[in-house]
């Protein structure tokens, strides 16, 4: 079998030389546009790491004659790298660099990274952080054009935001995480039919508020309840999958023993 992520094929499955037998395994990012029907009609499984898209990929499955191949959808939850583990590693070899400083909550900075995704609110963002610049520090990593432009829409109507270094994974390290996109939220949440959130630039600078407003404590136990919430849901997707490869075992060689 051969797990394909996303719409991320580059032909694989079309090579002439690539068994008729083997299956097909889909781990979807339900909110790709990239991905199409076809896509879901070509593959064996699929694997949904959210309950939402659990939901919804097995109601697609359910109407419309779109199960032809009878294939099956399996809620794996949705886990990430630990950023953290490969500081460590890198702050043996350069200790200066890379050892990270001790948190501080008392005096927040705050970090966000979209690379090239549009869909996590960094415009929003920005124009939140101009519009308040008593607002901490903040780190935000993208290279995504609009929010280039929107940084540089800023700078030229003079406003410089001092407070924001721009450059063209965060439960499991630990940092007390806000959300600031509905898609990025859904992977933790199970998500109502439809729901669908307008985020304004004036509600992450509520957010933010709210965060500035809790006590040094409090933003550190509520940090360390994520983190915990993080160790939780990566031990779940290393269960579920070892749940499914024992069933693919099954399915692909009938008789032989599940433990196997």
């Amino acid at each position: 079998a051969v797990i394909l992520m996303n719409h991320y094929w580059d032909g694989l499955p079309d090579r002439h030389d690539f068994p008729s037998t083997k299956k097909l395994i889909l781990m979807p990012n339900v909110e790709m546009y990239e991905l199409q029907a076809s896509h879901y009609h070509r593959v064996d499984y699929v694997l949904a790491k959210t309950k939402d898209a659990y939901q919804r990929i097995t109601q697609w499955y359910d109407r419309d004659d779109n199960n032809r191949r009878n294939t099956s959808v399996y809620y794996t939850s949705h886990t990430t790298s630990d950023p953290t583990v490969l500081a460590k590693e890198a702050a043996k070899v350069d200790p200066v660099t890379y050892t990270a400083a001790p948190r501080n909550w008392e005096n927040l900075t705050f970090f966000h990274a979209n690379g090239h995704s549009t869909l996590k609110n960094t415009i929003e963002l920005l124009d939140c952080w101009s519009s308040r610049p008593d607002f901490p520090p903040i780190s935000i990593y993208s290279s995504d054009g609009g929010s280039n432009d929107t940084y540089w829409r800023h700078l030229r109507d003079g406003r410089p935001m001092l407070n924001v270094q721009y450059h063209s994974g965060v439960f499991a390290s630990g940092a007390l995480i806000t959300g600031v996109g509905a898609r990025w939220t859904g992977d933790k949440v199970l998500m109502g039919p439809g729901t669908e959130f307008n985020v304004e630039h004036e509600l992450i600078c509520d957010t933010v508020d709210r965060v500035l407003a809790l006590t040094p404590a409090e933003r550190s136990t509520r940090a360390a309840n994520g983190q915990t919430r993080y160790h939780e849901q990566q031990a779940y997707f290393k269960a579920a999958m070892a749940k499914f490869r024992r069933l693919l075992r099954q399915e692909l060689t009938p008789g032989r023993n599940a433990t196997a």
